[in-house]
């Protein structure tokens, strides 16, 4: 009974009569039709709204591009803002591919686009006049640590190209290993070459072999003539407020993380290289030779005489030996002299160091460190004038009538010591700054910031005209996507109690949904979730987050599904569990519709904590008590389930306590001396670099944070659920990936040498993250019949079949 049960909620779901209205629930054919959009721009001049619609995900022609697929499913549609004539639509016959769109010229004629198929990524020009598209014989860089492609003029066009049908990293990591391995296989096979892939270390670190560079190309728009200007490794540029110049960050030599000091995840493991190049004449510069740069900081005076850059001597610290330094056209340097103040270094999650720049009119404007601690904006070179302190660590520079303010999270501020609000609400953008990648999150141009409309609830304003318009207020829950540079409409993404949604854009005539996403999900019971209030470690008070199964509530509590992930505490509803929740793996509405409730615990830790699942079991089952004390669970029957740092956290669990019925962990590591393993990627494909240091840094000082391996095996050994399998007694499905690096096999071979309850899957031509329909059908089917074995929402109704 039960496994017919599962079978239907994995079956293929009946098509429902139109207009009806009976309940449902949520199958994993609902997650795999799931529908999306992607970015959605306004145009310079404010004609026209940009949407990229993804079909539904099961539709895609192929899952090689793993983390690409959306942008391999995408149609670009462009809608007059007046509504007249048909949207220009970009769309593929058939799925073989996919449309997304680029940054809109300044005067808004154009664009720049790009077809996205199986291994290649092509660059395009879109006349809006005419809905014309031409396509050009270049392959574009795309990543997310920079801008790669920018409008110098409105028939002008700068960008980096790579060499052709060699698409970017984020597009070849999965099919890449596959060609790379299968023509290894070959050689080997035939007897004539060899198969070895070499990798140096040490003074020889610099004769692996190397890419072949990109091309910085000007392209004419209107005759379609390309200029080669120059040649590098280059992975951000940034073009001067006068066209005249671009500054672009290039890789270098490799670097390797220095003995006598802990390695962050985001250290380069490249040095990055500052080039600059005269836009007419193609002529290089290369400043600063003795600097290694950071990532996110290349900020121009508003008068294009100088940039702003943040360096470090190789083999030194971000930290303690980075300094400002202003470059001019020229490529005369100089550095930025703090006194006694030092820079602010902000690190990202992930432990890239971030220096804050900007400009007040022509002077210099740092985020620094004072003696005492605090944190500032100065102005370097100029002692008479005061630090002003810095507020939130999110506000960034505008420049307003030629000085700074500060955008803070309520308004724009005038930048003094205690400023006076100058206007309240947020500046927001066109839906383009996805083009600048994380600098435009980081540094983002004061000209820019301050040229966006200010938007306050629903009222358009400029900084300059602080006479609003103000638009009907929101219906629902929406979010902005993008804001009228006129200052007279916007773009809004609905989402409905249902998981339904849509593009609606606003003006003062009223309300048009541009855009509806997933449909055919108005029918489906997604369960209702409920704040699970507890206690932590150290008495603090905490919240977990529980979704019960849909339908009518349960005579008797059903069991309950924790979703684990070491240092997450969500403050308010994940959005996992929302309506509408389209997470591919582990889905929890997927398993709630199985007849399981499904609590994301809260499992904050303090900081400096060297062990990140010391207690990790009693802290899960506090929070699995407390659910079970307000009667929504049965805190007998539990499963623990987690992925990445979070199927670390469930085995580190299941080795503390007897008291879970089930586990099943993804892609974690039961040995945590295997983080520092590099992937598959870069063992086969030795010339895109050799982060050995980031996959170190994780153990080092990242999410494990137990410091150096070399110097303490011992503590990692200790914190690793594999040495600890004799504890292990609950029944353990052990998944991983072969693009991932191998993680879950000597655990496996261990349980099973105990004659322990365990299974080991292992997906084929996925990563960290899972993409293909077909595994993810796979994947959730054994789930459920993992949990259905140990778990089974009826006692009564429990089978021992088999896992597949």
């Amino acid at each position: 009974m039960r496994r017919a049960i599962l079978a239907l909620l994995l079956a293929t779901t009946a098509a429902w009569p139109a207009g009806a209205q009976t309940p449902r629930p949520f199958t994993i054919n609902d997650l795999l039709r799931h529908e999306d959009v992607g970015t959605t721009r306004i145009s310079p001049d404010g004609k026209w709204v940009a949407i990229e619609r993804q079909r539904p995900y099961d539709q895609a022609g192929t899952y090689a591009l793993a983390t690409m697929t959306g942008a391999l499913l995408s149609d670009l549609e462009l809608h007059r803002v007046d509504r007249t004539g048909a949207p220009i639509r970009l769309a593929a016959v058939s799925q073989e591919a996919g449309y997304i769109s680029g940054p809109f010229s300044p005067d808004g004629a154009r664009m720049a686009v790009f077809r996205v198929t199986a291994d290649d990524l092509q660059l395009g020009v879109l006349t809006l006049a005419t809905g014309e598209t031409i396509w050009t014989p270049f392959t574009p860089e795309m990543i997310q640590f920079g801008q790669t492609v920018a409008w110098r003029s409105a028939t002008e066009l700068i960008f980096i190209a790579r060499p052709r049908h060699d698409p970017p990293v984020s597009m070849r990591v999965g099919f890449k290993v596959q060609q790379r391995v299968e023509r290894l296989w070959r050689t080997a096979a035939s007897g004539h070459g060899s198969s070895a892939v070499y990798i140096p270390s040490g003074q020889s670190r610099q004769s692996r072999t190397t890419v072949e560079p990109s091309t910085l190309v000007a392209l004419d728009v209107l005759t379609g003539t390309p200029r080669l200007l120059a040649r590098g490794e280059w992975f951000d540029l940034r073009l001067s407020p006068d066209g005249r110049h671009a500054a672009l960050l290039e890789d270098a030599e490799d670097l390797q993380p220095r003995p006598d000091r802990l390695v962050r995840v985001g250290d380069p493991y490249r040095r990055r290289r500052l080039r600059l190049v005269a836009l007419d004449t193609g002529a290089v510069l290369s400043p600063l030779p003795d600097q290694d740069l950071a990532m996110y900081l290349m900020t121009w005076s508003p008068d294009s005489s100088e940039l702003i850059v943040f360096g470090r001597p190789p083999g030194g610290d971000f930290d303690d030996d980075g300094r400002f330094w202003t470059v001019s056209p020229g490529g005369r340097s100089r550095a930025l002299d703090l006194g006694r103040m030092k820079p602010w270094i902000q690190r990202t999650w992930d432990g890239v160091a971030v220096a804050l720049a900007s400009w007040d009119g022509a002077r210099p404007l740092v985020q620094a460190r004072t003696a005492e601690g605090d944190r500032v904006w100065a102005t370097p070179d100029a002692s008479g004038r005061r630090p002003v302190p810095v507020k939130e660590p999110n506000e960034r520079i505008v420049q307003l009538n030629g000085r700074a303010a500060v955008q803070r999270a309520d308004g724009v501020y005038s930048l003094a010591p205690g400023g006076p609000l100058l206007a309240r609400g947020q500046l927001r953008d066109q839906g383009e700054s996805v083009d600048l990648g994380n600098p435009a999150r980081w540094n983002p141009s004061p000209l820019v910031l301050g040229a966006r409309t200010l938007v306050d609830q629903t009222c358009l304003s400029y900084l300059r005209k602080p006479e609003p318009a103000c638009l009907p207020p929101f219906a629902g829950d929406e979010t902005i996507l993008a804001v009228s540079p006129n200052a007279d409409f916007l773009v809004t993404r609905r989402r409905l109690d249902q998981g339904t949604g849509g593009v609606l854009l606003r003006t003062m005539e009223g309300v048009t949904l541009l855009a509806e996403v997933n449909a055919g999900w108005r029918d489906i019971d997604w369960g209702r979730i409920v704040a699970v209030p507890h206690r932590g470690p150290d008495g603090q008070h905490l919240t977990s987050w529980l979704l019960l199964p849909p339908g009518p509530e349960p005579e008797v509590p059903p069991p309950v599904v924790v979703e684990v992930y070491p240092g997450s505490a969500p403050r308010t509803a994940p959005a996992a569990l929302m309506p509408g929740g389209a997470r591919l793996q582990n889905n929890p509405a997927v398993i709630a519709a199985a007849g399981y409730a499904v609590l994301v615990v809260s499992l904050p830790m303090a900081p400096g904590e060297s062990r990140p699942a010391a207690g990790i079991a009693d802290r899960i089952l506090a929070a699995v008590d407390a659910a079970g004390e307000l009667g929504f669970v049965d805190p007998q029957r539990i499963a623990l389930i987690g992925h990445s740092f979070g199927g670390y956290g469930v085995l580190s669990a299941v080795a503390q306590s007897d008291r879970f019925s089930a586990v099943i962990a993804s892609n974690g590591y039961p040995d945590l001396s295997l983080s520092m393993q590099l992937p598959p990627f870069f063992r086969v494909a030795p010339e895109e670099g050799v982060p050995v240091g980031q996959m170190i840094g994780w153990g080092e000082t990242g999410q494990a944070s137990i410091g150096d391996f070399a110097a303490m095996p011992r503590a990692y050994v200790e914190a690793s659920p594999l040495y600890q399998v004799e504890r292990i007694r609950t029944p353990a499905l052990l998944i991983e990936s072969d693009l991932d690096t191998p993680r879950m096999g000597a655990l496996f071979s261990s349980l099973y040498r105990q004659n322990r309850e365990a299974g080991l899957v292992t997906y084929y031509g996925e990563g960290h993250t899972y993409f293909s329909p077909g595994n993810l059908r796979d994947l959730h089917a054994r789930i459920l019949e993992w949990l259905d074995r140990y778990l089974a929402p009826h006692p009564d109704d429990r089978e021992l079949a088999p896992v597949r």
